[in-house]
């Protein structure tokens, strides 16, 4: 795709759909008390990606030198949503641009490696008590958009939405894709072994307390998400076991060494992907301006 197809493309009715969507959701957790935090772009820290299986591929984040100081482009906001709830700001939400080079040589149609995640987090919370925040908006917005006068059918959907653990996932449908293919209405899958930050069910050793929102018809992952690990030794104990750099995320540690992180959970939804969801979009290029796919150059 050449500069002239990309401006010369009829995309202003699905930038209406996106403008719609993140009003509906900004208005949804502002009524609820969460407060709006601005997106950090460049840090010390960033989600490092690892061990999600998912991941594997991932490359070391990107790198800019800033006042003679290396920082990293965001993966994600994790670390600061969790610094965020140390500092007092027990809801919060944030529109957060990402940055991920993940490696994937095949173009899925799902990828794209410049997004922006409708994040959140809520201090006390349970995985529970996300589940429920994120079907009763997506619930909501499904049932707000069928007076948009969209060409796609949005389905009546009504929480709770079916859940499997990520093993029952791979004994009934063999994987996450093709459960997502199958399924006609969202679904969650749970207890996913990942980063060192998610946390693991201290009832059941090697169980996680966490959760991805899947959409039906081959759309595949929009929300991921879980519990937090807050107390210092659980953070060092899983870093280590996953190789990961203590020094690498000094200033993170060093908040959770004195005791401040406190028990917290949230997830972050892609807005893309959702957006090309509620619009039909074959692919999640349809659905960006300036598109940001794996493997094709930017030429804007």
């Amino acid at each position: 795709m050449d500069a002239l197809q990309i401006v010369t493309r009829k995309i202003e009715p699905i930038m209406e759909v996106q403008t719609r969507v993140i009003d509906y959701m900004t208005r949804y957790m502002v009524g609820r008390g969460f407060k709006w935090l601005l997106p950090v772009m460049l840090s010390s820290i960033t989600d490092p990606l690892w061990p999600d299986p998912a991941a594997r591929e991932a490359l070391k984040p990107l790198e800019v030198e800033v006042y003679g100081e290396r920082l990293r482009l965001t993966h994600s906001m994790i670390l600061h949503k969790q610094m965020a709830v140390a500092m007092g700001i027990d809801k919060l939400f944030i529109l957060s641009p990402n940055i991920r080079l993940e490696g994937r040589s095949a173009d899925d149609g799902r990828h794209t490696y410049e997004f922006t995640q409708f994040d959140f987090e809520i201090a006390g919370a349970s995985m529970a008590d996300v589940i429920k925040l994120i079907e009763d908006l997506i619930s909501g917005l499904f049932k707000e958009a069928r007076s948009w006068g969209l060409e796609r059918r949005i389905p009546r959907v009504r929480p709770p939405f079916r859940r499997f653990t990520l093993e029952e996932i791979k004994e009934e449908f063999g994987s996450e894709e093709e459960a997502s293919r199958l399924m006609k209405e969202p679904f969650w899958i749970t207890d996913i072994e990942r980063e060192f930050y998610d946390r693991e069910d201290p009832e059941k050793p090697g169980h996680f307390r966490n959760y991805d929102l899947y959409l039906p018809g081959g759309y595949g992952e929009v929300s991921s998400g879980g519990e937090r690990e807050w107390e210092y030794k659980v953070i060092v104990r899983k870093m280590r076991k996953a190789g990961i750099s203590l020094e690498a995320f000094r200033p993170y540690l060093e908040v959770a060494k004195a005791g401040l992180l406190r028990p917290s959970a949230g997830a972050g939804i892609g807005v893309e992907r959702l957006v090309r969801y509620m619009v039909g979009a074959e692919h999640i290029a349809e659905v960006q301006p300036f598109p940001r796919i794996p493997g094709t150059p930017a030429v804007i």
